[in-house]
């Protein structure tokens, strides 16, 4: 079923008049979502007409960071094709009815994303000259596999059918601005508090075939090193945070070096997230936060900081640029085909099931070729082996297949590379995690 999205925010200048321009971000909270016992703020909602079961409705996300044009139609693609919209985490989706009353609601935050929703929920909305004003609320049920809850109010103008978001606004390059680099914050590891005094920012090689841009946090002075990023993981200087994030503040790499930890340069990317995250004028600056403290193999730590840095424009060697369109190749000559040349290929056609990217503590590693699965366990609980795998996958070309489900007792991954698939289960065992994958489209020579 299609469902029509169209979004917009009011800015109010001083003297009365209504520009659609970006969305709405209050001083304080518009409330917060409570997901996997942690609580999230939420500072931007926008509001959008809309159609479900054939019945118009409106949709209200609010989120920690502004919905670019972008996101919100690769949003209205997913609806499109029949599924429901996704945005950057933290957020809460709101549907409400043209009555007033709420429908369902859906919800993500760190690794983990719920769909719609309804139950024991409370909320309301009005519409008054053009715009939307509501409430809603939902207590968390310690009984569901997702606990999740949330307590919000808005006021937003409402975008009608027929109009659509302002497009987003080019990031401005330049060199770099004049402007004194500072972090300040909590970084804490086990309990123990460092202090972060450094922060860099740099490009870095593209990723995923996007730019992007490398942060690196230290207690002692590292900007002279040759190789900030190696020595700072290995304790040279002191705590440390290295974070790989895309322009638009996603984050697909962090390292943690805490002196308080007995492991060095942990890698944790699921439960730590950008807000208010810009790069313009020559600097880049926002928050990065855990939203508490989280568990990585064993070693506790949580970081709430802000920063700003200079940042100038990307080297020519780190832009991307689009691909060449792939020759057609010339038409084979059947007379001189070679009736043995599927011998040359490999089984399966693909990666080999042995270089699968896996955790870095994986053990008692199990190839079953006959069925094409493998197993193996980690010392670390299920969360944090699903973070680091998802991490490592991504890193060798894997993709999302859809929509992770992670929780304490059971969790499921599934990626894509070309032909290639993989399903993948984890579980709590003997004080760690066990995974399997059933995998289709590798090699098993």
């Amino acid at each position: 079923m299609k469902t029509k999205i169209i979004s917009v925010l009011l800015t109010i200048t001083a003297v009365g008049a209504i520009t659609l321009a970006a969305q709405v971000k209050e001083a304080e909270p518009l409330g917060t979502l409570t997901l996997d016992k942690k609580t999230f703020p939420l500072k931007h909602v926008l509001a959008y007409e809309t159609t479900v079961d054939d019945e118009g409705a409106v949709d209200v996300i609010l989120s920690g960071q502004a919905v670019t044009s972008e996101q919100l139609k690769k949003a209205q693609d997913e609806e499109n094709a029949g599924g429901d919209p996704n945005f950057k985490r933290p957020f809460l989706r709101l549907l409400f009815k043209k009555s007033g009353e709420i429908k369902h609601w859906s919800a993500g935050a760190g690794s983990t994303v719920i769909g719609r929703r309804s139950g024991a929920t409370t909320g309301e909305l009005k519409q008054e000259q053009g715009r939307v004003i509501g409430k809603a609320a939902a207590t968390s049920n310690p009984e569901d596999m997702f606990p999740a809850g949330f307590d919000v109010h808005f006021e937003t103008a409402l975008l009608k059918a027929g109009e659509s978001l302002p497009a987003s606004t080019g990031r401005k390059g330049g060199p770099a601005a004049n402007v004194a680099p500072s972090v300040t914050g909590v970084f804490r590891g086990n309990g123990k508090d460092a202090k972060l005094a450094y922060v860099t920012a740099r490009w870095v090689e593209p990723f995923d075939g996007r730019p992007g841009i490398q942060l690196i946090f230290t207690e002692k002075d590292h900007t002279k090193a040759k190789k900030p990023e190696f020595d700072a993981v290995f304790g040279h200087f002191g705590s440390a945070l290295v974070i790989s994030v895309f322009e638009d503040g996603q984050i697909y790499g962090c390292q943690v070096a805490h002196s308080a930890h007995k492991k060095q340069g942990i890698s944790s990317t699921g439960n730590i997230e950008t807000s208010d995250f810009a790069y313009e004028n020559g600097k880049v600056e926002g928050e990065i936060t855990t939203n508490g403290e989280v568990d990585t193999f064993g070693e506790k730590w949580e970081v709430k900081i802000k920063f700003v840095a200079p940042l100038g424009e990307i080297p020519k060697e780190f832009q991307v640029t689009k691909p060449k369109e792939p020759e057609k190749p010339a038409t084979p000559d059947i007379s001189d085909a070679d009736d043995d040349k599927d011998e040359a290929k490999p089984a399966g056609g693909g990666l080999p099931a042995k270089e699968l990217a896996l955790t870095k503590d994986a053990s008692e590693v199990e190839y079953k070729a006959l069925v094409q699965q493998l197993g193996f366990k980690s010392k670390a609980n299920v969360k944090s082996a699903c973070a680091e795998l998802a991490a490592n996958l991504k890193a060798q070309g894997w993709k999302n297949d859809g929509t992770d489900l992670v929780n304490p007792q059971s969790s499921i991954l599934k990626r894509k590379r070309g032909e290639a698939t993989l399903t993948i289960f984890v579980k709590p065992a003997e004080g760690g995690s066990e995974v399997k994958m059933m995998t289709e489209g590798l090699s098993w020579e």
